[in-house]
């Protein structure tokens, strides 16, 4: 098995089944399910890019991608990557591909200020302006009880997982609350089963956002936001890449780009969203399906407020240099951050822009990744021609 750039398709499907075989670790039966029934839907809703190729061939097609560039199956089809050229692939910072930059911008050993959804709540509280309870072992079941009284409709998050992966809201109602206590820890651990990255314990409780209506209006369903990227510098130059709002559809309470919402291009100077909208697929739209907003053109209140506020929160994390807020306008007005992303992606700008943006943020930040593949040193070689 030999790994090496190719628009040969055929060599394509042979080596993305092969790989398959080679990494069972990685390629668990509810892995390859999952990413199937990913392919499924958007095969069906984008045949354009599908090009008439079975499930099974893009399925390898995207493995092999994946490996060679580092492309995750959504961009596959948002980017138009499947059957693109090498030259159009190496255009794009890719899902897996980022990390080399967010490693040479971010101190490892401080990213957990962030992954870990409590670290960062207790260190960025005043910020948050809402209550957070970690639940970690029965002795939390009165904090839980609570808990409940005070907020008896709350969001439940994995500690420890991204991509909106575990999180929904929760009505308590007239449930049973040592019953819906067990099962927030039974849902939990087995989503973080099927990650090899959900390795923390643990289930977080956020009272639910209230949102100011300016923003709520262009879907009330959802908890609507914006996307900052904070780059720093050094000195005190710290730049907001490509900022972008995140609607939701279809009554959905998540409002996040990959789970389907919609995303649009904010720009960066005067606040008002300036491109037409997007999905996860690619697909473009003017006017929000349910609530009938024209996308461009909408205003996002207290900009300067919120833009400030943005390169703020960079400064308390100096250690991390690269860092993805999603902000949002709560009732009384302010700017509050529902979390913030150590290694957040940047597929929405390039979706949002239509172009790959690599060589633009390796002239921003001055830096050029060495290695070949995104995955060496991360897991052991198994080509014949890479070791």
């Amino acid at each position: 098995m030999r790994l090496y750039a190719s628009e040969d398709e055929a060599y394509q499907i042979r080596t993305g089944r092969e790989i398959v075989e080679a990494y069972p670790e990685i390629y668990n039966p509810w892995i390859i399910q999952d990413i199937k029934k990913k392919l499924e839907v958007r095969a069906k809703t984008r045949p354009d890019i599908a090009g008439g190729r079975s499930i099974e061939d893009i399925f390898a097609i995207a493995t092999y991608d994946y490996w060679q560039y580092g492309i995750d199956t959504p961009e596959e089809f948002s980017h138009e990557q499947l059957g693109a050229t090498d030259e159009k692939k190496r255009q794009y910072i890719t899902f897996r591909g980022r990390f080399d930059y967010i490693y040479h911008l971010n101190k490892k050993e401080d990213m957990h200020l962030l992954s870990n959804k409590w670290h960062a709540y207790q260190l960025l509280k005043d910020a948050y302006r809402r209550e957070v309870l970690l639940l970690e072992s029965e002795q939390d079941f009165p904090a839980f009880e609570a808990f409940c009284q005070r907020h008896p409709t709350f969001v439940v998050k994995p500690v420890g997982l991204g991509l909106s992966l575990g999180v929904r809201k929760v009505e308590v109602g007239n449930a049973n609350l040592h019953t819906l206590f067990n099962q927030l820890f039974a849902e939990i651990k087995e989503v973080n089963s099927h990650w090899n990255c959900g390795t923390e314990k643990g289930v977080l409780l956020e009272e639910l956002i209230e949102q100011g209506e300016e923003m709520a209006m262009l879907h009330p369903a959802s908890v609507n936001s914006v996307r900052m990227l904070t780059i720093n510098l050094g000195d005190g130059d710290i730049r907001l890449w490509y900022p972008y709002v995140r609607i939701g559809v279809g009554g959905n309470f998540i409002s996040a780009a990959a789970t389907g919402s919609i995303v649009a291009g904010i720009n960066a100077g005067t606040g008002v969203v300036e491109t037409t909208g997007f999905d996860k697929l690619g697909k473009t739209t003017d006017v929000h399906p349910d609530t009938h907003f024209t996308i461009k053109g909408i205003k996002i209140p207290r900009w300067g407020k919120l833009c400030q506020k943005a390169i703020e929160m960079s400064e308390r994390l100096p250690t991390l240099r690269y860092i993805g807020w999603d902000f949002v306008y709560d009732k009384d007005g302010e700017w509050i951050v529902m979390e913030g992303n150590e290694n957040a992606g940047i597929s929405s700008s390039q979706l949002i822009h239509h172009r790959g943006m690599r060589e633009e943020f390796e002239q921003l930040i001055g830096y050029h990744p060495t290695k070949e593949y995104w995955w060496q040193g991360k897991y052991p070689s198994r080509f014949e021609n890479i070791k």
